[in-house]
């Protein structure tokens, strides 16, 4: 008798991280994880078994999926932290996330007070979760990564997908942060030029990842 065939298993990073510099501020980016819930049910239309790691996001932008595979973090850290656990086993990894690249050097134990003077914040590098896991990832596993780029974005995007070891990488532009839709374009290592996708919803967006993912 025939085995039936093995369930592809899928992480996905999604949403933006909170890096707190006292209990109630901190540093973040206006992702809404309505990408990284695209990528999830589209995945769950194609059969994978999903593990989906999210910084904090509204409730409806969390993907239709069983909630035992969704990891909710707040930081750059935890979320590194979560992922490193479950990278290996996966056969694609989608960082979608939006995670803040740098975090206060020191969080305070309570509420800064108003002051009618200026600060100083003292930031530190995040870690770049995707050249992390990246680094050594396993044979045949797949990564995708994104570019969210204000200027020389084609640039950016080849030079990100080669330093992070990505096998694909998707640009876009802040106009598709917590929109529906935005400008994408894909760029895998087989090719020479960027897949331009142009105006589209995310979910169509997704699509088009996946489609470019089962071309890998």
């Amino acid at each position: 008798m025939k085995k039936p065939a093995m369930r592809r298993k899928i992480l996905i990073l999604s949403g933006p991280t909170h890096e707190y510099i006292d209990p109630v501020r901190f540093v973040g980016n206006a992702s809404s994880g309505k990408m990284g819930k695209a990528l999830a049910e589209e995945a769950s239309e194609r059969g994978y078994d999903i593990e989906f790691v999210t910084g904090p996001v509204a409730h409806a932008n969390l993907p239709d999926i069983d909630a035992g595979h969704i990891h909710k973090v707040t930081s750059a850290e935890e979320m590194l932290a979560v992922a490193q656990e479950l990278s290996e086993k996966a056969d694609v990894i989608i960082f979608a996330a939006a995670v803040a690249d740098y975090a206060p050097i020191e969080k305070l134990a309570e509420k800064l007070a108003k002051s009618t003077d200026g600060i100083s914040l003292h930031l530190r590098p995040t870690p770049d979760i995707a050249k992390i896991l990246c680094a050594d990832k396993p044979l045949g596993q797949i990564a995708i990564g994104f570019a969210l780029q204000t200027t020389e974005g084609e640039a950016n995007a080849h030079r990100k997908l080669e330093t992070k070891n990505l096998d694909g990488i998707v640009l876009n532009t802040p106009s598709s942060l917590g929109a529906e839709n935005g400008t994408f374009s894909f760029l895998s290592r087989q090719a020479e030029h960027f897949d331009e996708w142009g105006c589209i919803g995310k979910v169509d967006c997704a699509k088009n990842i996946f489609a470019a993912i089962e071309r890998l």
